[in-house]
């Protein structure tokens, strides 16, 4: 008898101490779940099933300090983050440049997030006869993409109009392509473009043409259909505030730091 009391008494407590541990931690978190580019580092890659970088980081503050919990559990490649979120199945896009069609079904967060410089990658031997002055002289080119990167409207536009665009499911994909001649040149963000040219293991044949081809703003955006879209206004003043500009800095440099890290132990076999 005495022992079942004990017994009892012990349960008790334990049940006790469970209880007051949860209310020390407060009621559980609402649960947001955000997507991003799959292979953009350092703005943000996927690693152990998780989207992580410069642009998981800043969203996961800019939206858990509202009191929700951001969760970046890897959903597929980029295109298929997109289709998602225009669905309503995921709420947050990390960071992506506006357009058109995504306006359609997101809201976004202002001001940007970050800007990002597109740079056109070429072979190297063919570096010296491609200037770059105006996007005129992309005209005729074949164009290598990965499926579901936009760069703006405008320049989307210019790409379908003027050049012949193949899309791929990677960078990898799309840099094999260049260094096989089965593309001309491939847009794509210059300090994401150089870390994944280094680790294709391509860095003495593929190089980036010296004048960008834009200055592209990111934002974070929130699909339609999410119950955070109310609160577009809220994420955006994250990123008004004085002290982001250093904040974004220490980040890049910290997820700069962090991919060559992991390129080293990942590295691929040279394209051949």
């Amino acid at each position: 008898m005495l022992h079942a009391i004990r017994t009892s008494v012990t349960a008790l407590c334990l049940c006790l101490a469970g209880l007051v541990a949860m209310a020390a931690e407060g009621p559980e978190r609402p649960v947001v779940r955000a997507c991003g580019h799959h292979d953009y580092p350092p703005w943000n890659w996927m690693q152990d099933q998780r989207i992580v970088g410069v642009c998981a980081a800043v969203a996961q503050r800019a939206i858990e300090r509202l009191g929700y919990r951001v969760d970046l559990s890897y959903v597929g490649p980029w295109k298929r983050c997109q289709a998602l979120i225009e669905a309503g199945q995921i709420d947050v896009n990390i960071c992506a440049f506006r357009n058109r069609d995504r306006e359609r079904y997101s809201v976004f967060a202002e001001p940007r997030m970050a800007q990002n410089r597109i740079a056109v990658f070429v072979q190297k031997q063919r570096a010296p006869q491609m200037p770059l002055r105006t996007w005129t002289d992309l005209k005729g080119l074949r164009i290598g993409l990965v499926a579901g990167v936009s760069m703006g409207l405008d320049f989307d536009t210019f790409l379908e109009q003027h050049t012949e665009v193949q899309r791929t499911t990677d960078m990898g994909s799309v840099l094999r392509m260049l260094a096989r001649h089965r593309v001309d040149a491939v847009p794509f963000g210059r300090e994401a473009g150089l870390l994944q040219v280094d680790h294709h293991r391509l860095a003495g044949e593929i190089v980036p043409l010296a004048s960008d081809a834009l200055v592209g703003d990111l934002f974070v955006s929130v699909s339609r259909s999410s119950p955070l879209a109310a609160r577009i206004g809220e994420i955006g003043a994250y990123f008004a505030r004085p002290s982001y500009p250093e904040e974004l800095e220490r980040l890049f440099a910290e997820y700069h730091r962090l991919y060559l890290q992991r390129s080293a132990d990942t590295q691929p076999p040279p394209v051949r």
